[in-house]
């Protein structure tokens, strides 16, 4: 049996989603690691459904934060995906929290958000996506306005004991 990775573990179970960031950009190579992390995401029959939009823009961001996707407005960076089909959402899913924890290996703060309303079909008009292709999905990145966090009130509810998360053989 191998030995556990103490290391790796903790930056798992660390993983949060980070909302408040500050206005320091991320470097080109910080996000091209992040991006090859999503490239090797597992997909069902290697089918890679999903493309990336690398958003750096300001008012491109705030647009999407004004469509529900709140963090984008501040992000440094946002990485929005773009699906092939409706037929992939637990791709789509997967590819997210892999961007999240990519951002997290480069010790960047980051977030899962969605586009709603007239957002997923406005985006697409505005950024050039194929009108038969899916853009609702948004991984925002930046570095952890720490302050910000620590200001905000904490949440009530603990983690459920691994008694109560896991069932062994039988529920």
């Amino acid at each position: 049996m191998s030995p556990v990775n103490e290391d790796h573990l903790a930056l798992l179970r660390r993983l949060r989603a980070v909302k408040e960031y500050t206005t320091e950009a991320v470097a080109q190579p910080e996000i091209e690691a992040i991006l090859e992390v999503g490239r090797w995401t597992g997909t069902g029959g290697n089918r890679q459904p999903t493309e990336v939009i690398v958003i750096r823009e300001p008012t491109v961001k705030g647009q999407l934060g004004e469509w529900g996707a709140r963090p984008a407005a501040t992000a440094a960076v946002v990485l929005l995906l773009v699906v092939a089909n409706e037929a992939s959402p637990f791709d789509e899913g997967r590819m997210a929290e892999r961007l999240c924890l990519g951002a997290a290996a480069c010790e960047l703060g980051s977030t899962v958000a969605t586009l709603k309303n007239e957002g997923p079909e406005a985006v697409k008009q505005l950024l050039g996506i194929p009108a038969e292709h899916r853009a609702r999905t948004l991984v925002a990145i930046g570095h952890t306005d720490l302050q910000a966090r620590r200001a905000r009130p904490r949440n009530p509810q603990a983690r459920k004991p691994l008694s109560e998360f896991a069932h062994w053989d039988r529920y």
